[in-house]
């Protein structure tokens, strides 16, 4: 599969381009016995150019964005700092920053070269730093979302993929390195929020299965989308179970692309409806979504195996089930996210395999709440993980022999509650800056970690 894909992406622009070279031509045939061929249409020109509506800190670089912008290359370069500390609770009190640089090239071949439909994306990071969450003692629901999977790298590549859209945007197909993530059971507004425990998409998922790969992670893989209505899409894919994942040894700098990890495939599908209600054009999301991984994991139950009395190994497939909604209550700008929006997400694992059996999340987000300052952002969040019951009653007869717990715990795991309340302070054009507070009910789902209190700040630079 991956050699059919790596080929695609390497053939499919040489395949377009003599393609677009013929439908631009008028001429006649060049056997003279065929006779003159009637004209060929030209295509169509690229859609009139608008400029993002994406604040920089460094401005339009004297025209230089506004004039690549304008022949299909957008670029992106930002930076994220967040800090946090917890002068109570956990396994011992102490503060850290975990920290990311990223670039971005999208490039629209359309207005580019004239190939109708045709984007290519990349994206690499560096990042280096420290979580407070392993002062806490907590690796169910990191304090810092920033931090973690690649580690401290100086380069790394997240995803490398080619996009094609056709029929006015009602079909839409991606190929190449990418993670699962990147469209599904996701939501720009999630990383309104500096915990772990849902931006990018709800914890649960990635953490609860290494087929549903998420950023800053890619795998080979391919997505395709179909859109019936304006406000609808159903969206299925294939990609890659890499059990290297969120591993140092393969996957930490350069270009993590290793083979011999790989377990199996896991498919996603997603149904969406994105309404726009009522005069003030209240815009909402509701996705519902499952994902199938076809590798084959031992059963908890299977860690006791060799105990005696317990029953012999077993193995079977991790499914997930997902479901996400937001919706804005009540409009204060012009914009999507302009107004009072509450938002609530759900995600279930099979217990028999995964670590992680289900998360409730729950939140607000308030912006534009104030004339003066219409980019201020008020967010809160509470979010409910609860951990396999199979894997709870393997760490209860773990304690009973006087063996290591599994899954890296000290105690036996059940659930773990987090609240997280911010304010998002616009300070300069692309330049934001979130004070934070957590607080973490039960670190790690376990009872013998204190409960943490963490203070800290994310702080944000769009150059």
């Amino acid at each position: 599969m991956k050699r059919i894909i790596a080929l695609a992406l390497l053939l499919g622009p040489a395949m377009a381009l003599p393609a677009s070279a013929q439908t631009a031509n008028t001429g006649g045939s060049a056997d003279p016995s065929a006779g003159s061929a009637p004209p060929t249409p030209a295509p169509p020109p690229p859609p009139a150019y608008v400029a993002p509506q994406v604040e920089h800190l460094l401005g339009d670089w004297g025209g230089l964005r506004t004039y690549l912008e304008k022949q299909g290359i957008y670029l992106s370069l930002d930076a994220t700092a967040e800090f946090a500390g917890n002068p109570s609770g956990g396994i011992k009190q102490g503060a850290t920053s975990a920290n990311q640089i990223g670039f971005e090239a999208d490039i629209d071949w359309q207005r580019l070269a004239g190939i109708p439909g045709l984007s290519t994306h990349v994206i690499f990071v560096n990042r280096n730093g420290y979580s407070d969450s392993i002062l806490i003692g907590d690796n169910v629901a990191p304090v810092q979302e920033i931090y973690g999977a690649s580690g401290n790298v100086v380069v790394h590549l997240v995803s490398a993929y080619a996009e094609e859209t056709m029929f006015g945007g009602k079909l839409d197909i991606a190929i190449g390195q990418m993670n699962v993530e990147n469209d599904f059971a996701s939501s720009p507004l999630y990383c309104n929020y500096m915990n772990n425990d849902l931006c990018g998409d709800p914890k649960a998922l990635p953490a609860g299965d290494f087929g549903h790969s998420a950023f800053p992670e890619g795998v080979w893989a391919g997505r395709i989308r179909v859109r019936p209505t304006s406000d609808t899409y159903v969206e299925a894919g294939a990609y890659e179970v890499n059990q290297g994942l969120y591993s140092n040894q393969y996957f930490s700098t350069g270009f993590p692309v290793n083979e011999a990890t790989v377990s199996g495939v896991y498919v996603p599908v997603e149904i969406a409806y994105e309404p726009s209600l009522g005069p003030d054009h209240l815009i909402g999301h509701y996705k519902i979504g499952a994902g199938y991984d076809s590798t084959l994991y031992k059963s908890f139950d299977s860690a006791l195996s060799s105990l005696p009395g317990e029953p012999a190994p077993t193995e079977t497939h991790n499914t997930q089930v997902w479901v996400l909604v937001d919706q804005m209550l009540v409009r204060q700008g012009p914009g999507d996210q302009d107004g009072i929006i509450a938002l609530a997400a759900f995600a279930h694992n099979n217990p028999v395999v995964s670590t992680y059996s289900e998360q409730y999340s729950v939140g607000l987000l308030d912006r534009d709440f104030w004339p003066a300052r219409p980019q201020d952002v008020i967010g809160l969040l509470f979010n409910y993980n609860t951990m396999s019951g199979p894997l709870g009653k393997v760490q209860a007869e773990e304690e009973e022999f006087g063996i290591p717990f599994s899954n890296g715990a000290t105690g036996i795991q059940t659930h773990e509650m987090i609240l997280e309340a911010n304010y998002n302070i616009h300070v300069y054009r692309g330049l934001d800056f979130r004070p934070e507070f957590e607080y973490v009910f039960r670190p790690n789902a376990q009872s013998n970690i204190r409960n943490a209190a963490v203070f800290g700040f994310k702080a944000h630079v769009e150059f």
